[in-house]
C-alpha cells in the first residue's frame, strides 16, 4: 500500500514471514471482534490491506535475524538486523 510520499505504484507490505502474517491475522481478528488492540499504531483497514498484499507471496517460515556485538559508549551492545 503506497503511502502519501511514495511515488511507486507497486504494492509493498511490512509482512516478510509466515509468522508475521499470523500475527497480523490475529490482530485483524481481534479488531473485527471488537476486542482491545495489541498493535495500536495500525488501523484495521491497513491490516486488511497488508494481509491481502502478502496473500500470494512465497514467505519464509521465520524472519532471518543477524546479531553481532558493537562497542557503543564504552560498552558492548548486541545489534540485531533483519535480512
Amino acid at each position: 500500500m503506497p503511502g502519501k510520499g511514495c511515488s511507486s505504484k507497486r504494492k509493498h507490505t511490512p509482512i516478510t514471514s509466515e509468522k508475521q502474517r499470523g500475527l497480523f491475522g490475529a490482530e485483524y481478528a481481534r479488531r473485527k471482534a471488537g476486542k482491545e488492540p495489541q498493535m495500536p499504531g495500525i488501523t484495521k483497514t491497513e491490516l486488511k490491506s497488508h494481509l491481502q498484499e502478502s496473500k500470494g507471496k512465497n514467505l519464509s517460515p521465520k524472519v532471518r535475524v543477524e546479531q553481532h556485538s558493537r562497542k557503543v559508549g564504552g560498552k558492548y551492545k548486541t545489534i540485531t538486523k533483519r535480512k
